[in-house]
């Protein structure tokens, strides 16, 4: 009796790897199978979609003319007043001069870079001064009225501190000027 529950617990043994091999398959392997093989067949249809505009992108690019970039359209008198040759170091030098008769103390020059704008090209600068509220302001004025066309944006002044009897305040700007293209 005994070799025969030796026989019956092997065969309760091996029933049980069967159905702990079943469970594993149906309830774990096969739905991570299914998902697998469909993300598969979606990966070769944008694969196919893919190869399908890529060979219409290069149709449409034998068929239409090429683009051209678009003329600014400025008068004459205005790009006069711009100047050829990249002239930075001079304005510069121009602006700390009038700056300090002013009273202004310049902390920073930036030139920063270049943008192509067909036949112009800004020149853009960050500026960080100090001075009183009124030297500032004049600063601006005088830039406003320069020969050359000067921009000023993001303006950002701090807090006024007392400095030897005035208020002054820390200005950080950027200047953007221009000149002729190629």
């Amino acid at each position: 009796m005994t070799s025969l529950s030796a026989i019956i617990r092997l065969f309760l043994l091996f029933v049980l790897a069967v159905f702990l091999l079943l469970f594993f398959y149906i309830g774990l392997y096969a739905p991570k199978e299914q998902r697998v093989t469909s993300l598969e067949q979606e990966a070769q249809q944008l694969e196919q979609k893919l190869t399908l505009l890529k060979s219409q992108r290069q149709q449409l690019s034998e068929i239409l003319p090429k683009k051209t970039k678009p003329t600014l359209d400025i008068p004459q008198e205005i790009l006069a007043s711009f100047p050829q040759e990249d002239d930075i170091p001079s304005l510069l030098s121009t602006w700390t001069k009038e700056g300090k008769k002013m009273g202004i103390e310049f902390l920073l020059f930036k030139p920063l870079e270049e943008k192509d704008m067909v036949n112009l090209i800004e020149m853009p600068i960050e500026i960080t001064l100090r001075g009183t509220f009124n030297q500032t302001l004049g600063f601006f004025t005088y830039l406003s009225k320069f020969k050359r066309k000067i921009l000023i944006s993001n303006i950002e002044m701090t807090r006024p501190e007392k400095k030897e009897g005035i208020y002054v305040v820390s200005t950080h700007a950027l200047a953007t000027t221009f000149r002729k293209g190629p």
